[in-house]
């Protein structure tokens, strides 16, 4: 059995083991012919090669007897392997995926011998037997145990050829001609045998040619627009022959060898070879190879958009907005890759749904990447930018309680609350409380964000007396400065206090037994105040004006 791989591994066959039977990553190992069985001593030469060009090769890790050798190239060469030596090669690389894999070959048992009996075969490397008469026919000499300064000589008709003593022998013969070669070997280890030992003859043989030809395709079906290549495979060709390449019986010209690369088909193309063959041994001078129909699929127009689900855009900075990413003529049993980008940025992979906070002027897309290989216009796409408009929170307002008038100290649209239970239809920036209990309120800005809550004012007396303001008169409003209040004929003690929106008094003045003043609010910045008049009997009244620059 042991002999029977060996023999396998001398005609550069290859055994291949792999750790992953599942996957065609191989990797094989070979000597050259006749160096199955070798002297103690001799340079044995192994080399290596992996199998998926895709694949990125790192290191060939040479071990003998399961012991690393230090050796990480394609090659090993050693003179240190003894009779019964074993040897393989483990390759690291990382796949197309660029996930780093390993892989093992096949163990190659070395077999020594202090006495190994010298011969050699021939092999035709150059044209073919049968051949065309006068056609050029090149042999190779394949020696075991021929030492390192073997001799060759090659005969013809068991005739030596003069000069003919490399290790190739190549000429125009003549039909029936037999061609061998003889070997002298300086192996040390050739005794007892006899060093000098001939090959077995090939005879020549001249006959009339049948030419063939067949082509493949590297893929069918394949995508509109993709590349693809058809290969032609000849044999009995003779000498000047060429070949023709067909896509719905048009010539095209431009394809002339073995090999037709191309991006322009269509589908239910039909693509063939034609063999010329013009040698006058050929039978057939013209041939045509099988025809392949092509079968190309179109291009789906593919495309992404994000649909807000959850959130509002306009929207506040400090309320979430969610997402939800869809695809259109994507594979819907292979799912694409789905990535969101905001400002550009990735922020999630792997989710078609996205719930984020988001700042002014935000750009939202989503992208969406085919993993299918399938037909698509772009296996890529981005859905159009989303512009993310927020506004901030309003700061937090201040509610004062002037006299018996709650205050709030900026505008906005307002929500009054009375023990956190929502009063209908209180909307204005001041409101006159009505039950007791603890008063707040909640401004919304124009983008509708609303802020915190007031601070909460409880309300404990609500019952004033309150002015007969019907002939009380306050004017100019707006004023500049100076502010004049009437209140007609009648003579009274007053006091008039001048309040902020926050509630704190500003100015403050008495007039005694008069029936009109002027308050000087020059000094005070423009804004809205409050005038509050009280006269002696503990009556009030209230009036909101605006002082300007």
């Amino acid at each position: 059995m042991v002999r029977r791989v060996l023999l396998l591994l001398l005609l550069g066959i290859g055994l291949q083991i792999s750790l992953k039977a599942q996957t065609i990553d191989t990797v094989h190992i070979i000597m050259p012919y006749g160096s199955d069985t070798t002297c103690p001593g001799i340079q044995l030469n192994f080399s290596a090669t992996h199998t998926t060009p895709s694949d990125t090769v790192i290191a060939y890790h040479w071990y003998t007897n399961t012991t690393y050798t230090g050796v990480s190239i394609d090659s090993f060469h050693t003179t240190a392997l003894s009779d019964g030596d074993s040897v393989y090669c483990w390759l690291v690389y990382r796949n197309i995926l660029g996930v780093l894999d390993s892989v093992r070959s096949a163990t190659i048992i070395i077999h020594r011998s202090s006495s190994i009996a010298p011969r050699v075969a021939i092999s035709l490397i150059v044209g073919s037997n049968p051949g065309c008469a006068g056609h050029l026919l090149k042999f190779l000499a394949l020696p075991v145990n021929g030492g390192d300064s073997t001799l060759f000589q090659w005969y013809i008709n068991s005739i030596p050829v003069a000069g003919e003593d490399s290790i190739t022998f190549s000429r125009i013969f003549s039909a029936g001609d037999t061609v061998s070669c003889q070997m002298i070997s300086n192996s040390l280890c050739s005794a007892p045998f006899n060093d000098t030992v001939m090959s077995p003859g090939i005879p020549v043989i001249h006959d009339s040619l049948t030419a063939a030809i067949s082509i493949i395709v590297a893929r069918n079906p394949i995508c509109a627009g993709s590349h693809d290549t058809f290969y032609a495979t000849t044999a009995n060709t003779g000498y000047g022959y060429s070949l023709s390449w067909y896509v719905d019986s048009t010539l095209i010209p431009a394809a002339l060898g073995p090999t037709y690369p191309t991006d322009s088909l269509v589908n239910h193309d039909l693509v063939y070879c034609i063999l010329n063959a013009p040698d006058a041994c050929v039978i057939n001078h013209t041939t045509v190879s099988n025809p392949i129909t092509m079968t190309v699929i179109s291009l789906a127009a593919t495309s992404a958009y994000a649909v807000l689900t959850a959130g509002s855009n306009p929207g506040c900075l400090d309320s979430p907005v969610t997402f939800v990413g869809h695809f259109l003529n994507f594979s819907h049993t292979q799912p694409p890759v789905y990535t969101w980008y905001v400002n550009g940025l990735p922020v999630l992979a792997g989710d078609s749904v996205l719930t984020r906070y988001y700042l002014n002027n935000d750009i939202l897309t989503y992208k969406v990447y085919d993993t299918s290989g399938g037909c698509f216009a772009l296996d890529t796409v981005r859905s159009p930018g989303i512009v993310m408009l927020r506004d901030s929170t309003p700061a937090t307002p201040l509610l004062s309680l002037i006299g018996d008038l709650l205050v709030v100290n900026n505008g906005g649209h307002y929500k009054w609350y009375l023990d956190s239970t929502l009063i209908p239809g209180a909307i204005n920036q001041t409101y006159h409380p009505g039950p007791l209990g603890g008063y707040y309120f909640v401004i919304k800005d124009s983008a509708g964000c609303p802020s915190l809550p007031s601070n909460v004012i409880y309300i404990a007396l609500t019952s004033v007396k309150n002015i007969q303001t019907g002939g009380l008169t306050v004017y100019p409003n707006p004023t500049s400065g100076k502010l004049n209040m009437d209140w007609g004929q009648v003579k009274a003690k007053m006091s008039i206090d001048v309040y902020d929106m926050t509630g704190k008094i500003v100015d403050h003045e008495v007039f005694l037994n008069a029936s009109g003043s002027q308050a000087n609010l020059s000094q005070l910045p423009a804004g809205e105040y409050f005038i509050e008049v009280a006269d002696q009997d503990g009556n009030k009244g209230k009036f909101k004006i605006t002082k300007t620059q």
